[in-house]
């Protein structure tokens, strides 16, 4: 069941990252989307912690592919590849937290 549960979590979890990612591209050159998505799915996860649909949902929502392509391909604008990475890493660290925080 456990893995059942993991698989339908990660079935949500994945379109919508894909969904999220694409409608701000769209209209930013900043990947917010994945930022956005990356934040949201560390406090569900420390927030939920050790619930197998959450896991599966936050594994394939969050993304740490999608994130280094995008340092990769902003390497070029370091400006922007630096503050994309320290809000990434500063504001999940700080998300995850607060789940915890919130769940304790």
């Amino acid at each position: 069941m456990r893995v059942i549960s993991f698989i339908l979590g990660a079935g949500i979890g994945a379109p919508l990252r894909y969904s999220i990612d694409k409608y701000f591209r769209t209209k930013y050159v900043f990947p917010i989307g994945i930022l956005i998505v990356n934040v949201v799915g560390s406090f569900i996860l420390g927030y939920t912690q050790t619930n197998y649909f959450v896991m599966g949902f936050c594994g394939a929502f969050t993304t740490w592919s999608a994130f280094m392509l995008d340092v990769d391909r902003g390497l070029a604008f370091r400006r922007r590849t630096v503050i994309n990475i320290v809000l990434t890493f500063g504001l999940s660290i700080a998300a995850v937290a607060a789940g915890f925080a919130l769940a304790s």
